[in-house]
C-alpha cells in the first residue's frame, strides 16, 4: 500500500474531510464482489468436489469376469454425495455475505 500524506485541515473542514474519507473507504470495500471469506469457502468447496470425484474412481470391468466393486457404496453413494454437497457449498459460498454489526449499520446509515 502507498503511504498517505497526513494533511492537517482547519477545524471547520475536518469533519467534511473525515466524512469524505469514510465514503471513499466504503466505496473501496464495495468494489470487490467477493471477500476473503468467500474465496476461502470457495476453495473448501472445490476441495470437496475433487474429493468426491476421487472417491468415485476405481478399476473398471475388464470383461473376463464381472467386477462387483463397481457397485461399492463408496463409488455409488459416498463419492457422489460429497461431490454434490461440494457443488451446493460452492453456490452458497459465492452468495455468502457477512452480516454487519449494529454499529457499522448505524455508521453506514449516517453516511447515506
Amino acid at each position: 500500500m502507498k503511504k498517505q500524506k497526513t494533511v492537517v485541515a482547519p477545524k471547520s473542514q475536518a469533519s467534511k474531510w473525515q466524512q469524505q474519507k469514510q465514503n471513499e473507504q466504503i466505496i473501496r470495500r464495495s468494489e470487490y464482489p467477493l471477500t476473503k471469506t468467500n474465496v476461502i469457502l470457495m476453495a473448501i468447496s472445490g476441495l470437496m468436489i475433487v474429493v468426491g470425484f476421487l472417491l468415485m474412481l476405481g478399476g473398471a470391468n475388464d470383461g473376463e469376469e464381472f467386477n462387483y466393486d463397481i457397485f461399492s457404496t463408496r463409488r455409488t453413494v459416498v463419492g457422489p454425495t460429497i461431490a454434490f454437497l461440494g457443488f451446493v457449498a460452492m453456490a452458497v459460498s459465492i452468495v455468502y455475505k457477512k452480516r454487519e454489526s449494529g454499529k457499522k449499520k448505524d455508521a453506514a446509515a449516517k453516511v447515506d
